[in-house]
């Protein structure tokens, strides 16, 4: 009896998990499922997999919700090779597309025409075992969008923030050595061997940098092929800005000239000399981005290289940057075209929104870049997936200072180096300008992240008054206190803090008066009055009984 397979299973939706885990049992396989991307990820990091099932669209929460695809993208990059099936309610042109690009031999069945013996024939296919006798001759499955052939992509890094590059060459020796020196750099890279393949690269993907062969020879051209050099002037013509490294075969000095002088390419590096260095300089130039500068808290505001950004032409443009930078806030990966469409135009067919969806993009990159022509834009790029905002090195973003000195002050505190704590923390209080995008208060998209941030906001606050506390300073210990009630007036933990320290501090009567402002709040809201630990508390302090100075919780 054949060995049983592990098939990794992405579906939310419990209802089609069980049905495709049953299939899969009964063909004697053992099923592991994931229902998130986290999830998924964690698995394909943990065991290897002889096949996966993946439904890019998981749903449950958020219809726009494209997280099967980065599954999809993460497979590339932990267990290349892995067959893949996808199954899927709905499949939408831009889905489709994003499922082409990414792994285009996967074949794609649909709930809704569900036939368990055509998904067990595909299953064997991708297993290696064909039953049926379409299968067997290689037929696609009707409900198949693609041919069954699976071939993955080079692995390409998804780091938000990371160098990308279109490698247009069609030697694979060279293939393997650029993408070598580009996977230590840490890159993300699509490959194209054509000239063709590279202009739709151009059209699903936005790049950093492309590295182009001039001499993209094919078998059914003549040896001197033109078109790489028909491909440079496409470039040359229609995006002016792009950033070319020339790297091909030898050349005569006429041609290097040639290049050098009437066009706008990075370098050229000739294979013959080919060195790491000299293609790691050339990235290093590539990604010679402005400074922008992104304030969140409180009123929406942003600088590139130090201009203030005050007007936009469009305010659709702005929105569609909140949104972007929402999303990165929620877990760094694209919103796709149709979300984007139907948050901005609710009423707007598909088609209609695509037609106004990409001159508000070009808009938007304009106004952070005046300078550059939109799609060579450094900030708001396209991808398999959507469009995404890049955090690169250049970005200064709130929101991520904000976090980072509150993850530093927790470390920071748990190693009980108090005054460096306080430190980082303090850093992370003062960032904290108002609410999460304040002038968008009534939006739903950005409510539930505001509140999350306020949260972790008022978490700062308690630990840094635990930490003055620590320090004793009880003065800064109940600034701190204090403020956290602002933001929550219901934090009953942050009123026992502020009755001990004015306690400790011979303050009496204010720790008192704390009690008092915490039992009026509590009966009015609620009809009842404090829990038992903060009537304890205050009926030590009201007897003049020893209180410990340092919160116990």
């Amino acid at each position: 009896m054949p060995q049983p397979a592990n098939i990794l299973v992405v579906e939310d939706r419990t209802d089609w998990q069980d049905i495709i885990c049953q299939a899969i049992a009964e063909k004697g396989h053992i099923t592991h499922s994931a229902t998130s991307y986290q999830e998924a990820v964690a698995m394909l990091a943990a065991h290897p997999f002889d096949l996966a099932v993946v439904d890019p669209v998981l749903d449950a929460s958020n219809r726009f919700n494209r997280d099967g695809l980065s599954v999809i993208q993460k497979i590339g990059e932990l267990q290349l090779g892995l067959p893949i099936m996808v199954i899927t309610g709905s499949l939408t042109h831009d889905l489709k597309a994003s499922l082409q690009h990414l792994y285009p031999g996967a074949p794609v069945l649909f709930k809704e025409r569900w036939d368990a013996a055509e998904f067990s024939d595909v299953v064997d296919q991708l297993m290696g075992v064909s039953t049926s006798p379409e299968v067997a001759n290689g037929v696609a499955p009707a409900n198949s969008v693609t041919d069954l052939a699976p071939a993955l992509e080079a692995p390409a890094s998804q780091v938000p923030g990371h160098t990308r590059v279109l490698v247009v060459e069609n030697r694979e020796d060279w293939q393997q050595i650029v993408t070598a020196v580009l996977a230590e750099a840490g890159c993300f890279w699509r490959v194209a061997g054509t000239a063709q393949e590279a202009l739709r690269e151009m059209e699903q993907e936005s790049f950093h940098l492309i590295i182009l062969d001039l001499k993209l020879q094919q078998p059914t051209l003549p040896l001197r092929s033109t078109e790489g050099w028909l491909l440079l002037d496409h470039l040359v013509e229609t995006q002016p800005a792009s950033k070319i490294v020339i790297l091909s075969g030898k050349a005569g000095p006429g041609e290097v000239a040639d290049l050098l002088t009437h066009y706008p390419i990075i370098t050229f590096i000739e294979k013959q000399g080919f060195t790491p260095q000299a293609l790691l300089e050339a990235l290093a130039q590539a990604v010679q981005t402005p400074e922008l500068r992104i304030q969140t808290f409180g009123q929406f505001r942003l600088w590139c290289d130090g201009r203030a950004i005050e007007v936009w032409e469009r305010p659709q443009a702005e929105t569609v940057l909140k949104l972007l930078l929402v999303r990165r806030a929620r877990g760094g990966r694209a919103v796709a075209a149709d979300e984007l469409i139907t948050r901005l135009w609710p009423d707007s067919d598909e088609e209609g929104g695509r037609k106004k969806l990409l001159p508000l993009i070009s808009n938007a990159r304009h106004t952070l870049e005046p300078d550059i022509e939109p799609r060579d834009s450094h900030f708001i790029l396209r991808s398999s997936n959507g469009y995404f905002f890049d955090l690169g090195e250049n970005v200064t973003w709130d929101l991520l200072s904000f976090r980072e000195h509150l993850r530093q002050g927790r470390r920071l505190a748990r190693e009980e180096r108090w005054a460096e704590a306080a430190a980082e923390l303090a850093k992370g209080r003062a960032l904290y300008r108002g609410d999460f995008l304040a002038e968008d208060r009534y939006t739903d998209w950005v409510i539930d992240m505001r509140r999350e941030i306020a949260t972790d906001y008022c978490e700062l606050l308690t630990l840094l008054a635990d930490v003055y506390a620590l320090l004793g300073q009880y003065p800064q210990a109940i600034d701190a206190g204090e403020a956290a009630l602002r933001k929550d007036p219901l934090l009953e933990g942050i009123y026992r803090r502020l009755m001990r320290f004015h306690y400790c501090q011979g303050e009496k009567g204010q720790a008192l008066r704390v009690y008092r402002d915490c039992l009026k709040l509590f009966e009015e809201l609620f009809g009842e009055s404090p829990t038992l630990a903060t009537r304890e508390l205050y009926q030590a302090i009201a007897s003049d009984a020893p209180v410990e100075c340092l919160p116990k919780e």
